[in-house]
């Protein structure tokens, strides 16, 4: 088996924690677990890294 990626592996915890069911994973309400933000195999601190590298890119063609 391949090693899962740490966001891959919370978010198999997350399921684990909600009995398998992904929709409990979304009405997870435990507020202080250090996992939340990352509960849907997502990692927050990544978002909109994609778009700021593309205007960079475009700045850098003029």
């Amino acid at each position: 088996m391949k090693p899962l990626t740490p966001i891959k592996a919370i978010r198999a915890k997350c399921l684990d924690c909600s009995s398998g069911q992904p929709s409990e994973v979304r009405r997870c309400d435990i507020n202080d677990c250090p996992l939340l933000p990352y509960r849907f195999g997502k990692n927050p601190n990544r978002k909109g890294i994609g778009a700021k590298k593309a205007i960079a890119m475009a700045g850098n063609l003029s």
